[in-house]
């Protein structure tokens, strides 16, 4: 896990392509010990179990925010609704200066 930080934000990439229950417990505790702004990075992370998503789900007093999503995760947090908990963004530049956020919008045929 690769933590980058300054004065108001901490950063968490996690380095591995999958986050299990295990590795989703740890990235929970890191973020719940946590006072400043928080994000994720997950450009490495190519797939993840839903542990992790719940877990996500169940932060809800924390101001997190997530980057650098695979399109298969992303299909997966769309579904999950896991934007409701967490800010999503394209880019950590996106995060940083908190533009381009990614919001799911549901659409009906009329």
């Amino acid at each position: 896990m690769e933590i980058r930080e300054n004065d108001k934000i901490y950063i968490i990439a996690p380095l591995s392509a999958k986050i299990d229950r295990r590795k989703a417990e740890r990235l929970i505790k890191e973020i719940d010990q946590e006072s400043r702004l928080v994000a994720l990075d997950l450009s490495n992370v190519e797939e993840c179990s839903i542990d992790f998503i719940e877990a996500i789900k169940n932060l809800v007093n924390k101001n997190l925010s997530i980057f650098n999503i695979q399109s298969d995760i992303f299909v997966l947090f769309n579904f999950m609704n896991v934007d409701k908990m967490a800010k999503l963004f394209v880019s950590e530049n996106d995060f940083l200066q908190d533009t381009r956020q990614l919001i799911n919008r549901s659409f009906k045929l009329v």
